[in-house]
């Protein structure tokens, strides 16, 4: 593979940002990281000018249902291409597809598919990290925009069943730690190497504090369909809300795209959490990169109708939000340009930050040895141009 140099960028680095440097991609990965003045060790064969945009790690994300006219839901390879293929366009080269609560043969059609994609790792095509299931071990009383009947209460055999089904496909799972049979659930998926995210729970502090012993690590869209403070007895009593942002075990997921959360909360979010431990999320659906229209939210067979403006999409009561239509690179911007996060640490909390959660060594920061996944983006996080192992992606294919 030729050698390719980036120069005259802006590199966005783990800790701050290089205000002029150049990188240097061997073989699909940075071989040199080099600042104004620096000169690379080898001659490279071709070399591209970024005229002062920012050079970035390329966005992860790790809970994304869909995106120009695509749901992973759908389970047929052209949706797949349709959801991925928009959010590479838009920064992300690395992502969890992601499943709602359905039947167990839509599950099943997912898994296969994902397996499929997971052996071919197709270079235009977003890096493909393992399935994050939504579900279906939630609290009903938290089910958001799921399906109602396809909610299960965890049952060792079940929950087997469908560990085998998944084997080797799902990296995270979304479950409401409070459930009975909560612990049979913890016990199955750290044996499985599954990811545990609590989320769509009803859970109160104790039973979070219990399935962080139990091995949870994260928590699902931070303030969507969780339990928070409610009074027993005069008393007041914290919920899933309160103990994400105390417990310093738990990443937590944002959807950083200025609706589902107002400007301020995403400023107290970053106040009381920490830059370190916010996992930037688009929970983005089919809707995503689309213009206003209807929408099926799941898969166009069993999912329902819900309705996008451009911005966002609602549940036909036109009140309750169904997903999100938001990009990685409109999370950057919000989280920068709105809430004033230094752009360096908003990147951090698409690269660096989910690349730590799923213990992904090898992509996630602009470091040498680290495969060249990588982002151009302008002052206002408009993309330039998106590497993938060191190749560029055509972003008007």
């Amino acid at each position: 593979m030729k050698r390719l140099l980036l120069k005259n960028g802006r590199l966005i680095l783990p800790d701050k940002i290089l205000e002029q440097g150049s990188l240097l991609i061997r073989e699909g990965r940075i071989a040199e990281v080099l600042a104004a003045g620096e000169k690379s060790g080898e001659m490279p064969d071709e070399e591209m000018n970024l005229e002062g945009d920012y050079l970035a790690p390329g966005f992860i994300d790790i809970h994304v249902h869909g995106g120009g006219g695509g749901d992973f839901m759908d389970a047929d390879e052209e949706s797949w291409r349709l959801a991925m293929g928009t959010h590479i366009k838009h920064g992300t080269t690395a992502m969890c597809p992601t499943t709602m609560a359905a039947s167990k043969e839509e599950l099943e059609a997912v898994f296969s598919l994902g397996r499929e994609l997971a052996k071919s790792q197709r270079c235009y095509l977003p890096r493909f990290l393992g399935l994050h299931m939504e579900g279906p071990y939630i609290a009903e009383s938290m089910k958001g925009a799921q399906d109602a009947s396809y909610i299960k209460v965890p049952e060792e055999e079940r929950v087997q069943e469908l560990f085998q089904m998944s084997r080797g496909i799902l990296r995270i799972l979304t479950a409401a730690p409070e459930l009975p049979g909560g612990d049979i659930l913890a016990r199955a998926a750290k044996e499985a190497g599954i990811l545990l995210s609590a989320g769509h729970s009803d859970a109160r502090f104790e039973d979070v504090e219990k399935a962080v012993r139990n091995g949870y690590t994260m928590v699902t869209h931070l303030y969507s369909s969780m339990s928070t403070i409610i009074r027993e007895n005069g008393m007041r009593r914290p919920g899933l809300l309160e103990a994400a942002l105390l417990l310093d075990e738990l990443d937590t997921e944002v959807i950083g795209d200025g609706m589902h959360l107002p400007i301020s909360l995403l400023k107290l979010i970053v106040k009381t959490k920490g830059v370190d431990k916010i996992l930037l999320v688009t929970d983005a659906m089919r809707g995503a990169g689309m213009g206003p229209g209807s929408y099926k939210l799941g898969s166009r067979k069993a999912g329902q109708t819900v309705y996008s403006d451009g911005t966002i999409a609602r549940m036909p009561d036109g009140i309750s939000f169904a997903g999100s239509v938001a990009t990685a690179d409109r999370l950057i911007r919000v989280m920068h340009k709105e809430a004033g996060v230094p752009l360096w640490q908003a990147v951090a909390m698409m690269t660096k930050n989910p690349a730590r959660a799923l213990g992904e060594r090898e992509i996630g920061t602009l470091t040498v040895g680290k495969k060249a996944d990588l982002v151009v983006f302008d002052d206002q996080i408009r993309i330039r141009q998106v590497y993938r192992d060191g190749m560029a992606f055509s972003l008007f294919s």
